[in-house]
């Protein structure tokens, strides 16, 4: 088993294994397996029972990546379009994130553990880099695959994905806000926040993939339907899964660097091993308490 995982949905649960419910500190999390970029990795259900983006169960996920030896991450995420130059059919690549007013679960740490992660880099830089040249790679494969398609175009970006509560998509007023003062801000999305931060407290490395489906509120363009965005979602993820597979092709997981994020968030002195199984996260404990031990 390569230790990769894909984070997602449509288009990757066509070959994939009855999936197995994982128990987790916050619940179950669905995972199969696949065959994907020639490669056996996991399959991790962002919306396992149809929950819209604020109510997934983000920790849960990113728990069970963590039980299961997960190394790396790539996550595909749908988007609506934030840029002049970011299209419905666009892939992109995120290299920030921002947000705000979200009410989530966003950390692990809580009463017996203190962390406190830098979000400096939140999308592993090699991973990334490994997404571009994957694209570049299928390009023509990408072109081919629209070029019956009229509202569809081809073309790759990276930058800053806007993550909102939802499940409601936003105002024109507010997008007309982010576009002035969100730093290169390509798309907005309700589903990557706090999913990079929790694997960065996690310690896996972890990239994403957005797919451009719908204009959002972007001047002049039309206006974002639910329907409009499903028919849309269903090509472009043939598209997110064909840079992914040969992401995956390419991702040498003995070459990457791994690091840990562990060394610089977590002190001995601000763990309390006891209290995390009081109160029920015993799967964090062992976590938490096997990185303390590799220290000695």
């Amino acid at each position: 088993m390569d230790n990769i995982a894909i984070i997602g949905g449509t288009g990757f649960s066509d070959d994939k294994t009855k999936p197995e419910q994982i128990k987790t500190d916050y619940g179950y999390a669905s995972v199969s397996t696949a065959e994907i970029g020639g490669k056996e990795v996991y399959l991790i259900a962002r919306h396992q029972n149809l929950e819209p983006p604020h109510l997934v169960n983000y920790r849960a996920n990113i728990q069970a990546a963590k039980m299961l030896g997960v190394r790396a991450i790539y996550s595909i995420s749908a988007a609506g379009r934030l840029a002049r130059e970011v299209l419905p059919g666009h892939l992109i690549v995120v290299d920030d994130v921002d947000w705000d007013d979200l009410r989530r679960e966003t950390t692990f740490a809580e009463q017996g553990l203190l962390l406190h992660v830098s979000m400096n880099k939140p999308f592993h830089p090699e991973l990334r880099k490994i997404l571009t040249s994957a694209y570049d790679t299928v390009c023509e494969e990408l072109k081919e695959l629209y070029h019956d398609s009229k509202n569809l175009q081809c073309g790759f970006h990276e930058g800053t994905y806007f993550n909102i509560q939802g499940p409601a998509f936003t105002t024109p007023a507010r997008e007309a806000r982010l576009r002035e003062t969100v730093i290169n801000p390509k798309v907005i999305g309700q589903t990557l926040v706090p999913e990079v931060h929790l694997a960065k407290e996690m310690s896996i490395p972890y990239a994403a993939l957005a797919m451009c489906v719908d204009h959002s509120n972007y001047p002049g363009a039309p206006s974002v339907t639910h329907i409009g965005v499903m028919e849309v979602v269903t090509k472009t993820a043939k598209a997110a899964r064909l840079v992914i597979e040969e992401a995956i092709k390419n991702t040498d997981l003995d070459e990457l660097s791994q690091y840990n994020v562990f060394d610089d968030s977590l002190h001995s002195d601000q763990v309390n091993i006891n209290t995390l199984r009081k109160s029920g996260r015993n799967n964090l404990a062992e976590i938490i308490q096997k990185e303390l031990e590799s220290r000695r």
